[in-house]
């Protein structure tokens, strides 16, 4: 395996795939990269099992191969030399890096151990544009559990109705419903998708009015931009979730009509006084200290 390939190209892909991969997990090689050269691009893949993001660039390959690195020391190490120009060459189960008049060395894992991702062929698809998407997304998260205890509620609910995408999210105290309208009637389904891989998809999708395919098929979404993939378990679909529309009250006896922004400066400048557990344990503390502290004697006091 030998390529060469321009650092900055390297450096902004390596930071995009490592979104997914593993941070503390039992298996080593879910912390790595998957590098694989092949005819004139350079493809690298990371993965935790749960989300799988695929990045391809464009490389002068010598050598046809691939090797496991280590994703963050390689996303620590590209970063520094952005600049130059890159040749990578595998040798003796090692990875020889050289750039300008310098070079390293990385021992790499075997490529053949590394988690290839689901195959979707015959995918149930719906389109949304990129920019309704990341907002429903940042909007819908807010709302998200934050235990396991209830494993389906730290994702959220897309349910495309014909012409209409609702993104679904609840905690068992707050609900978030967010509604996009789409271009075209796309069949009525529901998927459930954790938060956080959502999340980290809609920071690398374009702001704008990009359209997105998003396919659906044995449990596994689908996005393929092009020269980057991304691929994640669903929890379930929308049998699976709650039955957010029995929560929702069909009338209420009070309604009132306030400015926004007044509204949310309010709630601003009142937060400030809250009290969250760890304030509260705080100042239990400071309360109990002080009035608990030794009295000096009166007879210091007299006369």
């Amino acid at each position: 395996m030998k390529f060469i390939c321009q650092g900055q190209e390297l450096s902004d892909a390596v930071l995009k795939v490592c979104k997914a991969a593993a941070v503390r997990t039992t298996n080593p090689i879910l912390e790595c990269v998957k590098l694989t050269a092949q005819d004139d691009t350079l493809t690298l893949m990371c993965t935790d099992l749960e989300l799988t993001i695929i990045k391809t660039i464009k490389a002068d390959v010598k050598m046809e191969g691939s090797c496991v690195i280590p994703a963050k020391f390689l996303s620590e190490f590209v970063k520094k030399i952005v600049a130059e120009q890159i040749t990578f060459t595998k040798v003796d189960g090692a990875i020889e890096i050289l750039y300008g008049e310098n070079h390293g060395l990385i021992q790499c894992q075997n490529a053949d151990e590394f988690p290839m991702p689901k195959e979707i062929s015959e995918p149930q698809i719906f389109d949304v544009k990129a920019c309704d998407l990341k907002d429903l997304a940042l909007k819908a998260s807010v709302a998200v559990a934050q235990d396991d205890s209830r494993p389906m509620l730290r994702g959220i609910l897309l349910e495309v109705n014909k012409d209409e995408l609702k993104g679904v999210a609840l905690d068992g105290v707050r609900m978030a419903i967010i509604t996009k309208k789409l271009d075209k009637e796309q069949g009525e389904f529901g998927i459930v998708i954790t938060a956080r891989a959502l999340l980290e998809i809609v920071k690398l999708i374009p702001e704008d009015d990009t359209i997105i395919s998003i396919q659906v098929q044995d449990n596994h979404l689908k996005i393929d931009l092009g020269d980057t993939i991304f691929i994640t378990r669903l929890l379930g679909y929308k049998k699976d979730f709650v039955n957010y529309e029995q929560i929702i009250q069909k009338t209420f006896k009070t309604s009132i009509v306030v400015n926004r922004l007044e509204l949310y400066n309010a709630i601003e400048r009142a937060s400030l006084l809250s009290w969250t557990d760890k304030t509260h344990n705080q100042r239990k503390q400071l309360n109990t200290k002080f009035f608990n502290r030794p009295r000096k004697h009166n007879r210091e006091y007299a006369n």
